[in-house]
């Protein structure tokens, strides 16, 4: 850190670097942020933001259990599926080493995403390439019910990029694709320039802006429509809470990792910021009503009344349902501000009831839900502030 001079000199430089400071930020907002994107440019600008876990109660989870649980959660590629590739990397990071084949590492997992060839050692050469270059930037080939080749494609949109940005990976890595080389900004340009606000799921894209272009405040889609941060919030706050992907968790969690980004560049409007603000501490109201005697939360949550009559043809409440709920909303709490949590009492519950629930489950449950099972088992890690990597090495 820089020793600043005594006396005169630091109010001066001071006040000099504010103002340069506020006109940058001024100049980024009103210009489209992904012109300003050069994936050759290897500065730190290129990094993700980095939203780091806050907490550590090992009441929530003990360190045995965490051990227990991620043995179990190890990744497989028994069958190949991209969906379940793309969750255990964001579960495990790309440093992770099981010494083991039936268990691929995160290198391995990084390369799959990366690097055509290494696709190809997985998937096989008669598969399709997962990423195909236009003029809009690089896409993701999509999950299709009809495609032989369905488990090898994305099945959420931009969670893919999303990940790569949780993972650490800079926007100016090579992207080596089947047929042409480029650079992860290329998809994250595609991302954002195919973005609108009616898109059918955009949790990811939100989370992707979040992370790799936030604090620049604006950019244009492809459709020549400006999209701002203020707007991007208000679409991620304005869908009844049981839209979305997973029961809106995703959005949640958008939400949060924008806040947590903010924290780090405070360029946010203090109207916009204080919405996140209430909105997240209302939702944790609603999970601190609706909390079972259990610990858990289902899918009926919202309505913020434990054990609610269950709405008008929804589906019976399973074990599978209850682990997903309270996965994902432990999640986004484990990364939230003290100031929107529920009482630590309920978290404690359902990271409890949570870790007992995961070791009961067989192995075909977990293996057959993996993508959504990991999910918990990466929010236990983050309300102990632990790599999962580390915690399954500690015996």
């Amino acid at each position: 850190m820089i020793r600043w001079l005594r006396f005169t000199v630091p109010p001066l430089v001071v006040l000099a670097a504010c103002g340069i400071y506020r006109a940058t930020l001024a100049s980024s907002a009103k210009s489209d942020a992904l012109r300003q994107l050069s994936a050759h440019d290897s500065s730190a600008a290129n990094m993700p933001n980095l939203i780091a876990p806050r907490y550590d109660d090992p009441r929530i989870a003990t360190d045995a259990q965490l051990h227990d649980l991620l043995e179990r959660m190890k990744p497989t590629v028994d069958p190949l599926d991209t969906n379940v590739l793309v969750h255990a990397l964001r579960l495990w990071g790309p440093h992770a080493e099981f010494g083991d084949a039936r268990h691929p590492s995160g290198s391995t997992m990084l390369g799959y995403f990366l690097n055509d060839a290494e696709f190809r050692k997985l998937a096989g050469e008669k598969v399709p390439p997962l990423f195909a270059a236009g003029a809009d930037g690089v896409t993701v080939r999509p999950w299709t019910e009809d495609s032989p080749h369905k488990l090898t494609g994305a099945v959420h949109v931009d969670d893919l990029l999303a990940t790569l940005a949780e993972s650490g990976i800079p926007h100016s890595h090579p992207l080596v694709m089947r047929d042409s080389t480029g650079h992860v900004a290329d998809l994250l340009q595609g991302a954002m320039r195919r973005f609108h606000r009616r898109q059918q799921e955009y949790e990811w894209s939100a989370i992707s802006y979040a992370r790799y272009l936030f604090p620049a405040q604006r950019w244009e889609n492809r459709y020549g429509q400006p999209i701002d941060v203020a707007a991007l919030v208000d679409e991620l706050m304005e869908q009844p809470m049981p839209n979305g992907v997973c029961g809106g968790a995703h959005r949640l969690e958008a939400l949060v990792v924008l806040l947590r980004a903010d924290d780090q560049h405070h360029v946010l409007a203090k109207r916009t910021r204080k919405k996140i603000v209430d909105y997240l501490a209302r939702t944790s109201a609603l999970l601190t009503a609706s909390q079972h005697s259990e610990g858990y939360w289902d899918r009926n949550w919202y309505l913020g009344t434990a054990g609610a009559t269950p709405v008008a043809g929804a589906k019976q409440d399973t074990t599978y349902d209850r682990i997903l709920t309270t996965g994902h909303q432990l999640e986004w709490l484990a990364l939230a501000p003290p100031e929107v949590q529920p009482p630590r009492e309920t978290i404690v519950r359902a990271g409890q009831w949570l870790v007992r629930a995961m070791l009961a489950e067989d192995d075909k449950n977990l293996k057959k839900h993996y993508g959504p099972f990991s999910h918990a088992a990466r929010a236990l890690c983050l309300w102990r502030s632990k790599d999962p990597f580390d915690a399954w090495l500690q015996k």
